[in-house]
């Protein structure tokens, strides 16, 4: 295929909660062919492994290659994760436990293949090639159905002495506060993500506080997407207007204390929620950040939203992949 560019070709691997998706990318990290599919998280690993290699078959089959062509893979994941070995330990996520996924997609694609945190591969994406280009030390955080995070301090990312370091969605904001899905109470993904933010316009509902959001809630068994909460909030739905700056402030907090404990250049801040509510809720955020971050009174740290979409996490687990990898 025509544009392939030099230098053996990489695919990079999104597994998430709702959707897998994978990406053929060159050399110079463009994106040649995407596969898309739903995952089916409930079904256990059997399931979601055949989904994901049929992803990837599906982006192999845009590019216009055959599986031969793949010099290596990168995978993001949920976790807690052992990205030596690459095994998903378990995840709230996936209906998984000790799934040997590295080891079984290297087989399955005959190349070497990373698996690292979902949020801390599509972190490295946006400080590589995203908002983050040009900074050394970065926070990145991730704002969707849960709240993932990434640190990178002197241009590389921090994973600590079990690999699993970085996980700012579960920094205790609020003690005895909502149970979280870790099994933790008060973490800031129990208090800012949109399942937070979800089971408080529910909360609402059940106290018979009137919402455009009641009639959602019911149609979609208790699931709100993020645009809904977005289509609310312009419509100045007085609930989805005081969660969602309910969710932004404890967001704030969260950051702004990272913020005085590691000093980052720039924060970063993606996901779904961030993307659908827009320069608002991020600027809310700034607000909440900014009040705490003692450590920063001239408020030099730049707080922004990230750039690269979806593709974040595609192109960090493949740059990742060809660095350690193909590289090393």
């Amino acid at each position: 295929m025509a544009g392939q560019g030099a230098g053996p070709l990489v695919v990079g691997i999104d597994l998430g909660g709702t959707k897998i998706l994978a990406g053929v990318v060159n050399a110079e990290n463009v994106i040649l062919g995407r596969g898309k599919r739903p995952t089916p998280a409930k079904e256990g690993q059997e399931a979601i492994f055949r989904t994901m290699l049929g992803c990837v078959d599906d982006a192999m089959a845009m590019a216009g290659v055959s599986r031969d062509r793949i010099a290596a893979a990168g995978v993001g994941s949920p976790g807690p994760l052992d990205p030596d070995t690459g095994v998903i330990l378990f995840t709230a996520n996936l209906n998984v436990r000790n799934f040997a996924l590295g080891p079984d997609l290297s087989d399955a694609l005959k190349c070497p293949v990373l698996v690292q945190n979902d949020v801390r591969v599509g972190g490295y994406g946006e400080y590589r090639l995203g908002v983050g280009r040009g900074y050394r030390n970065v926070i990145a955080a991730f704002v969707g159905t849960g709240i993932g995070g990434c640190i990178i301090q002197d241009g590389q990312l921090v994973t600590g002495s079990t690999g699993n370091a970085g996980e700012l969605g579960h920094i205790i904001l609020k003690a005895g506060g909502p149970k979280c899905g870790c099994g933790r109470s008060g973490c800031m993904e129990a208090l800012a993500s949109r399942t937070a933010i979800t089971w408080r316009v529910a909360k609402a509902v059940r106290n018979g506080i009137p919402t455009s959001l009641s009639v959602k809630l019911a149609r979609k068994s208790g699931v709100l997407k993020s645009r809904d909460l977005a289509e609310a909030v312009a419509a100045a739905d007085p609930v989805a207007v005081q969660e969602t700056r309910r969710a932004a402030r404890f967001l704030g907090l969260g950051l702004g204390s990272l913020m005085n404990v590691l000093g980052p250049e720039i924060v970063i801040i993606g996901g779904g929620v961030t993307e659908a509510l827009g320069e608002p809720f991020l600027e809310q955020v700034r607000i909440a950040a900014r009040g705490q971050a003692l450590a920063d009174p001239e408020a030099k740290i730049r707080i922004e939203r990230a750039a690269l979409g979806d593709d974040a996490g595609i192109l960090g687990a493949a740059l990742l992949a060809r660095e350690k990898i193909l590289t090393a």
